[in-house]
């Protein structure tokens, strides 16, 4: 049975909700249920303490966490905990967020992000191995510090969020595995896992030792013609982002030049107002939706491109079909 997991959108309701979810996934055989850490929705580590107790086998992971909001130190005691309640399950996915939400809503310094990355794996290594640590990074600092609890393993599984070359180099370096962007086309994971793969080699590890897992944005829908402007938006949005919409284009295989077009239309007349430079065929890209049949085409294009663990993203309205469609992919 092939390796594929499953992501928990934002909008849980109630603890039963929770658990239904949490245990459709489990008993359907899938290999992990992630949770997204999206401010200002849910809070991720107590939903995952949650799903620890209402489940007994599958794997659960953070989709992903920072080391500013949260500091080393604090998610290391939530890797220990959460590997203790969860009986060995827990895996850290560790990214460097977004400076507008660090820095521009929460007021919290913004640095460096790559080098905070790179300290924080080592922090949280060394704690959760239950060594002290005393550490003057560049970016972060730990002092005469060791944890209290135990997780059930001293190494908790860490996958770093990465989009471009640097971040996917210090994924193939340091990291247990690399979490790739969501909304991520089919051309750019070929180009992010030979660099990842790649940068494990110049570093002395077999890339087979990297994890590559990637969040797919699923819309199980066969009418994808009344949804094709919310759709088409939600990746203007996405290629607005600073360098974000470089990469993804350029080592997607689509025409870079359409983001300067895009850049001025967006800020003049609002997002909506760019999808006509959003073609169906980089709808069809960055989204995997259409008949099951479409969507299973896809998923195999995904794991020809060296996708280990795909990572199906719904809509909650949609996590029961999307389910259902990952089971017949296995």
């Amino acid at each position: 049975m092939t390796r594929i997991g499953i992501v928990l959108y934002h909008g849980i309701s109630s603890s039963n909700e929770l658990r239904e979810y949490g245990c459709l996934a489990e008993d359907s055989g899938f290999d992990s249920l992630w949770v997204t850490e999206r401010y200002f929705h849910e809070e991720t580590f107590s939903m995952l303490g949650f799903l620890a107790a209402a489940t007994e086998n599958i794997g659960l992971g953070v989709g992903v966490t920072n080391p500013y909001t949260r500091h080393p130190a604090l998610i290391a005691m939530a890797c220990a905990t959460l590997d203790r309640i969860s009986g060995g399950r827990f895996v850290l996915g560790l990214g460097r967020s977004d400076r507008s939400v660090i820095e521009g809503k929460m007021g919290v310094p913004y640095n460096r992000p790559l080098i905070a990355l790179k300290e924080a794996v080592g922090i949280i290594r060394e704690l959760t191995s239950g060594r002290e640590v005393n550490l003057d990074g560049e970016i972060l600092s730990v002092r005469d510090t060791r944890l209290s609890v135990e997780g059930v393993r001293r190494r908790t599984p860490i996958y770093l969020a990465a989009i471009g070359t640097r971040a996917l180099h210090l994924a193939g370096a340091i990291a247990d595995g690399v979490l790739l962007n969501a909304y991520s086309p089919v051309e750019y994971v070929r180009y992010a896992v030979g660099e990842v793969h790649a940068a494990a080699i110049r570093a002395g590890r077999d890339p087979a030792d990297v994890d590559v897992a990637c969040m797919l944005v699923v819309r199980p829908t066969t009418s994808v013609d009344s949804m094709k402007d919310a759709l088409k938006e939600r990746i203007v949005r996405l290629l607005l982002e600073p360098y974000v919409g470089e990469v993804l284009l350029e080592k997607g295989g689509f025409d870079v030049e359409i983001l300067g077009p895009m850049r001025r239309i967006a800020a003049n007349n609002g997002d909506g107002g760019a999808v006509g430079l959003i073609s169906d065929d980089m709808l069809d890209a960055f989204y995997v939706m259409g008949s099951v049949e479409h969507r299973q085409k896809r998923l195999r294009e995904y794991r020809d491109a060296g996708i280990d663990l795909p990572l199906l993203l719904p809509r909650l309205d949609d996590f029961r079909e999307t389910v259902l469609m990952g089971i017949e992919a296995m």
